[in-house]
């Protein structure tokens, strides 16, 4: 089988670390089709890490009606959630680079949070199965809003 590998009863070095990392990836639970598609970047039904890069708008009232909290950035998918202070909100999938929420009194009242606060917002994006070498989604960093 590795007959072509081999000179002398010696593998070639190249070889030699190609056969390491071929039984490695299959000793750790890994089969040759997901470490090729993990290499290779081919990962179907795969979840991208979310990021963003601005809210929309930064500042929110202590006392709103109904503000449009927008928040921007990329990979975002239509499982994305906006998270305050780590609780999920209803969120509207615009595009993947648009996510939507409505912040009112209502939902100051329920998250505890008062003029002052400067609030966590993030985006979860999380896979349904995850396929070995593939991303399968995350959550952004943080972004702080503040309710003044």
């Amino acid at each position: 089988m590795f007959s072509c590998l081999v000179s002398r009863r010696k593998l070639f070095p190249s070889a030699r670390i190609a056969l390491v990392t071929l039984l490695a990836l299959l000793l750790s639970g890994w089969t040759t089709c997901t470490a090729i598609v993990g290499l290779g970047g081919l990962c179907p039904g795969a979840m991208p890490q979310p990021q963003i890069t601005s809210l929309s708008p930064d500042t929110i009232p202590g006392d709103p009606e109904a503000v449009p909290l927008i928040v921007i950035g990329n990979g975002f998918v239509p499982q994305s959630q906006i998270m305050w202070n780590d609780t999920p909100l209803p969120t509207t999938f615009t595009d993947s680079h648009h996510l939507q929420t409505t912040i009112t009194q209502q939902t100051l009242n329920s998250l505890a949070a008062s003029v002052g606060s400067n609030v966590q917002i993030s985006v979860r994006s999380q896979g349904l199965t995850p396929v070995a070498g593939c991303s399968n989604g995350g959550s952004s960093a943080i972004f702080v809003l503040l309710v003044n």
